[in-house]
């Protein structure tokens, strides 16, 4: 027995469990945090996502269903990095190129950071393809039809890899927010 809570204390680390907010109520109070916004497409449900930095934290199954999803939390301000996929109890997928998967949490910001795309096939013998690709203009959808208050109070900036301008320009058209 205390071996299995060993092993489930070593595969699990310390990270905290979180899930999407439900409500569109502004839930950030001080300058040292922002929003994680970021988009899963799936073709079976996960168990979790592990995000490593200032505050380790594991995407919980509850979001991670089978099909296309956005996942809005509020993150300490820093730099994070996507670690690895749990696919299900057995399998999970370990992300190679750390610098690809670094993202940017700016405090009181909302942060989107790509939209990642996993395609897992087998049973026995599972393969799985992901990939973080930026969809800006799903983001800023998803935000408008269900957190249009969180949106209109707050600036929202690209933390993928890579550049990306296409908030500046929505930014822009906002004019002056509610601080």
């Amino acid at each position: 027995m205390r071996y299995l809570i060993l092993m489930v204390f070593i595969l699990t680390g310390c990270a905290k469990s979180v899930s999407s907010l439900k409500t569109d109520q502004d839930k950030i109070f001080t300058n040292e945090s922002g929003y994680l916004l970021i988009g899963i497409e799936t073709n079976r449900d996960l168990k979790g996502i592990r995000i490593s930095g200032s505050t380790d934290i594991l995407l919980s199954s509850k979001d991670l269903r089978q099909g296309s999803n956005f996942i809005l939390v509020d993150l300490s301000a820093g730099t994070y990095v996507i670690e690895k996929v749990l696919l299900n109890n057995y399998w999970r997928v370990e992300m190679e190129d750390k610098d690809y998967w670094d993202i940017e949490i700016l405090p009181g910001k909302i942060n989107y950071v790509g939209h990642i795309h996993i395609a897992t096939s087998g049973f026995w013998l599972v393969y799985s393809q992901i990939e973080l690709v930026n969809k800006s203009s799903y983001a800023i959808e998803f935000m408008e039809e269900n957190f249009p208050k969180i949106l209109s109070s707050r600036e929202i900036h690209y933390g993928g890899p890579g550049d990306d301008t296409f908030f500046d320009l929505i930014n822009k058209k906002k004019g002056p927010y509610n601080e």
